[in-house]
């Protein structure tokens, strides 16, 4: 029987389309919201996620993300 690599495609998804998470920007640790499920689409077929969050009160930014960057945060 053959087992399956974490991260393969078919990995059911862990994170959710509105699902509030934490990440690594640079020194910092940020919060955002998931806002895009992209599939997976990544190197090796890692899923990516579109993630929106604020550096400043102004304007959201949006990055794209492997889910094992991704931390789930409390709802």
């Amino acid at each position: 029987m053959a087992t399956r690599k974490s991260g393969s495609v078919a990995e059911k998804p862990t994170l959710r389309v509105g699902s509030p998470v934490s990440f690594q920007w640079g020194q910092r640790k940020v919060q955002g919201r998931i806002i895009e499920d992209r599939g997976p689409i990544g190197v090796g077929g890692r899923r990516l996620y579109g993630i929106e969050f604020h550096i400043t009160q102004d304007e959201p930014m949006v990055v794209e993300l492997p889910a094992n960057e991704i931390e789930k945060t409390g709802e």
